[in-house]
């Protein structure tokens, strides 16, 4: 009797709201595998001659024995930075980048779920810059602080819906002026963004969509005017090694390729 509460305890646990995968830029799958490094090299191509370079980044990575990255060197045609990470339990908590002199430091702090509630940034010791979440019960973000040297100038608010899976968050942000701004974002089961849209404009709702292929790659991205006709669509092509991770990601804005990243990676 006892094993069929368990039963139930753990099917309606694995049937609640999923934990938000929200992203800026791209979505791409977990790595797979023990990586010692990955050399990666960043191009972008002109939109109307996709044969010609516009700016290659080039970001060298080395991993620990858990995957995470312990070393980051990014050099570019005018710049190098190099970065070091240190982790506890598996949990990034502290990050400063490697340079004679640099008294820079960030350092993060998580609650008991592993939700990470605070990132502060020092400069010689002294904080210059905090940011302060708060997660609901399902561990997705409810609140966001951004505080300069004492002040807060950025605060974003966010309600969900898991019945219909969406949410809207509200951000306000007190700079020269006071502007407010907002977005609706829908998800899938799987806590994967796949439309999202302003609040602000009531007139001219133009919104995205994306798809997310069953690795959790973001294969494409199109952005629609609100009578439902496409502005432009980005498409995304991957080419995988025997291990089953990327080793070249391609992006092209409507059938031209404007930018391409490969992966050049070294297993223990």
């Amino acid at each position: 009797m006892k094993s069929i509460y368990l039963l139930l305890f753990l099917f309606l646990f694995s049937c609640g709201p999923a934990k938000i995968k929200d992203f800026n830029k791209d979505y791409t799958q977990d790595l797979v595998g023990k990586i010692k490094s990955i050399n990666i090299i960043n191009y972008e191509y002109k939109f109307i001659k996709k044969d010609t370079v516009n700016l290659v980044k080039n970001t060298f990575l080395n991993f620990d024995s858990n995957n995470n990255v312990i070393n980051e060197k990014i050099t570019t045609e005018d710049n190098q930075k190099e970065t070091s990470f240190k982790y506890q339990n598996g949990l990034l908590i502290e990050k400063k980048p490697i340079l004679e002199n640099n008294t820079h430091l960030t350092t993060y702090k998580y609650d008991k779920k592993n939700n990470l509630i605070e990132e502060k940034e020092f400069d010689d010791k002294k904080v210059y810059f905090l940011i302060s979440q708060v997660f609901d019960k399902y561990n997705n973000l409810m609140e966001k602080k951004l505080n300069s040297f004492g002040k807060i100038f950025g605060i974003t608010k966010t309600e969900y819906n898991y019945k219909k899976k969406f949410f809207v968050s509200k951000t306000t942000t007190d700079t020269l002026t006071l502007e407010r701004m907002g977005t609706q974002k829908y998800f899938n089961k799987k806590g994967y963004i796949i439309k999202s849209g302003s609040t602000n404009n009531t007139i001219n709702n133009n919104y995205y969509t994306y798809e997310i292929d069953v690795k959790g790659n973001l294969t494409k991205k199109t952005y629609y005017k609100s009578d439902d006709s496409i502005i432009e669509t980005v498409t995304f092509n991957n080419t995988y090694d025997k291990k089953g991770n990327i080793i070249i990601r391609d992006r092209f804005l409507d059938g031209k390729l404007i930018e391409k990243n490969t992966y050049d990676i070294i297993y223990y």
